[in-house]
C-alpha cells in the first residue's frame, strides 16, 4: 500500500488514501550509466515499457512515474565509486563532484540527498545520511519471503507483448530509418496503428511517411491521441493503395484524408461521391491542355520566346480545369510537347 501523506486537523490524523491498493513496483539499476542523457533515456524505455504491457499510463506528471538518481564520480583508474549522491541534474552534479575531486576537496562530497533546482540550474543538499542506519532498513516480520518458480517466470515471460526494443529491431528489418522506427516504437497505439495498416498491404515506408507526417500533425493540432482520430488502419492502406495505383492523386489523397480522419468514412465511398477519380485519358487531357493554350496565346508566346518557367502556370490551369484529377505526369508530359512544337 502506497500511503501519499498524512494531515492533521486539531486532534485528528486524516490519511490520504488514495493511492490504497496500488501496488508500487521499484527498479534498482547498475551503475553503468555515464551521462543525464542516457539516464533520460533508459527512464524513459521503462515509461515505454510500462506503456506497453499496460500496467501503468507512466505520466511522471501524475506520479506514476518517478526517479531517484544516485551520482557518483570517481578518478581515472579508480575501481570503487565515491559518494552516493534526469539529464541537466545528472550532468550539473557530475561536474561538480568532478571539479571537487580535481580541487583536491573530496572530503566535502559527502552522503547526502541533494535536490534539483530548475530556476538555479544547481543542485542543493536536501539532507544528509551518515550510513545505512539512515536510510532505516529492517526486516519486516508480518511479510514472508516470496519464491517464485522458474516455470511460473518463463510462462509470464512467454505471454509478454512484443515490447519497444523488439518492436524497433523488427522495424529496422522492414527497411525504415532510425527516424521512422523511433517515432513509431515510440508510442505502442501508434505502433498497433501502423502494424494494423501494413498488415492491411500498404507499402511499409508509405505507411511510415503518412502516419509520421499528416496524420501526427493532425493529431497535435487537434490535440487528440490515435485512438481518437476516425480514420482507421484499413481505409490508411486503401487510401496508399489508391494512390500508388493512380486512381487519385496525391493532392487529392491529402484532401481524403482530412475528411477520414475528422469524419471517417471509407475512401472508395468517398472518391465515388466526390467523383475524385484521377484522369488517365490521354485524350481528355489533351483536349483540356488544347484548351489552356488557346486561352493564353500571351504566356504561350512568352514561353516560347525563353520563359520556360510559364510551363507551371500552364499545368495549374490545366489542373483547375479538371478540378485536380488530371493525372500529373500525364498532364505534364502532353503539356511538354504541346508547348516545344514550333
Amino acid at each position: 500500500m502506497n500511503i501519499a501523506g498524512l494531515e492533521f486537523v486539531g486532534f485528528n490524523v486524516q490519511v490520504d488514501l488514495n493511492r490504497a491498493g496500488v501496488p508500487l513496483l521499484e527498479i534498482v539499476s547498475e551503475p553503468d550509466m555515464r551521462t543525464g542523457i542516457e539516464a533520460a533515456e533508459y527512464a524513459a524505455e521503462i515509461q515505454r515499457v510500462v506503456r506497453y504491457l499496460g500496467v501503468s499510463n507512466g505520466n511522471m506528471q501524475e506520479g506514476s512515474l518517478r526517479c531517484d538518481v544516485n551520482v557518483s564520480v570517481r578518478p581515472l583508474g579508480q575501481l570503487e565509486f565515491g559518494t552516493k549522491a534526469i539529464n541537466r541534474a545528472i550532468d550539473f552534479e557530475i561536474s561538480r563532484q568532478a571539479l571537487l575531486h580535481s580541487q583536491g576537496l573530496k572530503d566535502q562530497i559527502v552522503q547526502e540527498t541533494r535536490l534539483w533546482e530548475e530556476g538555479a540550474q544547481k543542485t542543493v543538499t536536501m539532507r544528509k545520511k551518515e550510513g545505512l542506519s539512515d536510510y532505516r532498513y529492517f526486516p519486516e516480520p508480518d511479510l514472508p519471503e516470496v519464491i517464485i518458480a522458474k516455470e511460473y517466470v518463463d510462462n509470464i515471460r512467454d505471454s509478454l507483448p512484443e515490447l519497444p526494443e523488439m518492436k524497433r529491431r523488427r522495424y529496422e528489418k522492414l527497411g525504415l530509418s532510425m527516424q521512422d522506427l523511433l517515432f513509431l516504437a515510440n508510442d505502442v497505439d501508434v505502433a498497433d496503428f501502423f502494424d494494423a495498416t501494413i498488415a492491411k498491404g500498404a507499402d511499409v515506408k508509405l505507411a511510415a511517411n503518412w502516419i509520421m507526417g499528416d496524420i501526427a500533425a493532425y493529431m497535435k493540432n487537434e490535440k487528440l491521441s490515435i485512438n481518437e482520430i476516425k480514420l482507421t488502419p484499413p481505409e490508411l492502406a486503401e487510401l496508399i493503395a489508391s494512390i500508388k495505383s493512380g486512381t487519385i492523386s496525391g493532392k487529392i489523397g491529402k484532401e481524403i484524408l482530412f475528411e477520414l480522419l475528422a469524419k471517417g468514412g471509407t475512401v472508395k465511398g468517398l472518391i465515388e461521391e466526390k467523383d475524385l477519380v484521377q484522369i488517365t485519358d490521354p485524350v481528355e487531357i489533351e483536349k483540356m491542355v488544347d484548351k489552356v493554350l488557346a486561352e493564353n496565346p500571351k504566356q504561350l508566346e512568352q514561353y516560347r520566346g525563353g520563359k520556360t518557367k510559364l510551363q507551371g502556370f500552364f499545368a495549374g490551369q490545366v489542373m483547375k480545369a479538371s478540378k485536380g484529377k488530371a493525372n500529373p505526369g500525364l498532364l505534364n508530359k502532353i503539356l511538354l510537347e504541346k508547348l516545344n512544337r514550333s
